[in-house]
């Protein structure tokens, strides 16, 4: 029997029978997806990154094309994803415990080197020229020391942005702190904008999962939600419920195991 988008399949944990199919009234997944389908959906979400479209594909390979209806259980779900992405380098993890970790959903802003120019107000015009960025911009431009920030969040989204200060300006770095202060107290919690997407295209008990990938049994997720499609980001419209798949979570024993090198 060939798994559609548009029905959720349970797969139940290893000791127990697994239950009949049953169809998810929430979303647009109306049922007849192919995993052709599914895998076009996967390439077209810009939130994904190589590696979760990897492992997404992975999962969604083991829960529609793999196994039939009468040999699926969580163990061979499972077993069928890692096997498909194949272990590390080193051979002694399965690389899609890490790509789960990796999707854990979190707020992330990189503080680029390369964007570490000084902010403070340039008083005489660089030799360069009137084209380089630091007459353009009006600002000294001298590389930062990487502690010599001032952080401002963004009231819609609660999002970072680093003005840096090099070593001649740390003047203007405390007044700058001092002026953002209050507003980033009042500023919200960041909004989600990396992992979350396994929760997007399956059913299973994420939370439990994450939190033993990450090695974290007291890990939370944002106060916005688990999955990326009910992170808001002002300005761009939210992407509709879809259909998922239903995937259990592989008992914590068998991920001990595969920790500790029984890769199979």
């Amino acid at each position: 029997m060939t798994t559609t988008m548009g029905a959720a399949l349970h797969l139940a944990h290893a000791d127990q029978p697994a239950p009949g199919e049953r169809h998810r009234t929430k979303g647009k997944g109306g049922g007849g997806e192919t995993f052709a389908d599914f895998a076009r959906q996967v390439y077209s979400d810009q939130r994904a990154t190589p590696l979760a479209r990897e492992m997404l594909l992975a999962f969604g390979y083991a829960t529609m094309v793999a196994h039939s209806e009468a040999d699926r259980d969580v163990k061979a779900v499972w077993s069928t994803a890692r096997q498909a992405m194949g272990t590390t380098r080193t051979g002694r993890h399965w690389r899609l415990d890490e790509a789960i970790a990796d999707d854990a959903p979190r707020y992330t802003n990189g503080k680029d080197r390369a964007h570490r120019a000084c902010e403070a107000p340039r008083l005489r015009p660089h030799p360069d020229g009137p084209d380089d960025y630091r007459n353009m911009r009006g600002i000294c431009g001298t590389l930062a020391d990487w502690e010599n920030y001032a952080l401002e969040k963004q009231p819609g989204t609660g999002w970072y942005k680093y003005h840096w200060f090099c070593k001649r300006h740390l003047d203007h770095l405390a007044r700058v702190r001092e002026q953002l202060r209050e507003p980033n107290e009042r500023a919200p919690q960041p909004v989600p904008n990396r992992g979350g997407l396994l929760p997007v295209y399956f059913e299973s008990d994420w939370l439990a999962t994450y939190r033993h990938r990450l090695d974290s049994p007291t890990w939370e997720p944002p106060a916005y939600g688990i999955s990326a499609d009910d992170w808001p980001t002002p300005g761009v419209e939210q992407i509709p419920p879809r259909a998922r798949l239903r995937l259990a979570a592989l008992d914590g024993t068998l991920l001990v195991e595969a920790d500790r090198g029984a890769l199979r």
